[in-house]
């Protein structure tokens, strides 16, 4: 769960998300939708403590988090930019997330297991992650992303680079840990985002407008100023 009770933030003179409030339920997945530059990844950064907000409260399960950093909130965000270690392997990287995650070995060997599997990466454990396509990057990112035990996970552009199959496969995955934890994605694939979340935030030049039913694509056109079709 994420509550929002007042976010602002501004660059300079132009005013990206003014006085929202807003709470992210667990057991949903929730899309945000917008133009480049709107918004959708400040306020992802904002909630996460990548980006310092001018105000806000925030709660969590955790409770009060609006006074604590990146690294002690229960929150785990995924950049649209994977982010890695030149000279680890893809498998090295998994164990570096179960050691962060106070994993025990046989709890993290069964996990690793069962993500390496559901997203098709066993040829690729043994890779440099400089050898990996743009597509698998993006899966490994997503499995470090459920490699985490927190139940607040934000994710930036994941399908990113994902062929047909592998959209699909990361697609399952997030439905299978709909009920687990509290999944933000922002996304101009309104198509996967159909497929998958149950909330839809609309981020508009004049705000951001919740919707929690299916959506209309062109009253969605119309309120973002661009057609995503």
């Amino acid at each position: 769960m994420i509550e929002i009770k007042e976010i602002t933030k501004a660059y300079g003179s132009r005013s990206i998300i003014h006085n929202w409030q807003y709470r992210f339920e667990n057991g949903k997945i929730y899309g945000l939708i917008g133009r480049n530059g709107i918004g959708k990844t400040t306020l992802m950064k904002c909630i996460c403590g990548l980006e310092e907000p001018d105000s806000m409260e925030l709660l969590t399960d955790q409770g009060d988090v609006s006074g604590l950093d990146y690294l002690t909130r229960n929150i785990y965000y995924v950049s649209d930019e994977p982010a890695y270690y030149n000279d680890l392997t893809l498998y090295e990287h998994l164990w570096i997330v179960c050691k962060a995650e106070r994993y025990k070995k046989s709890e993290a060997t069964g996990k690793i297991r069962e993500l390496v599997t559901n997203f098709r990466m066993e040829e690729y454990l043994g890779f440099f992650p400089y050898a990996l396509s743009k597509g698998t990057l993006q899966r490994m990112m997503l499995m470090f992303a459920f490699l985490r035990k927190t139940r607040n996970i934000l994710l930036d552009e994941p399908f990113n680079g994902l062929d047909p199959i592998q959209l699909e496969q990361s697609l399952e995955y997030c439905r299978a840990y709909r009920e687990e934890k509290c999944i933000v994605i922002s996304s101009h694939d309104i198509e996967s985002l159909e497929a998958v979340c149950d909330c839809f935030l609309i981020f508009t030049k004049d705000g951001i407008i919740a919707i929690d039913e299916k959506i209309d694509r062109a009253r969605v056109n119309a309120l973002i100023g661009d057609s995503y079709a």
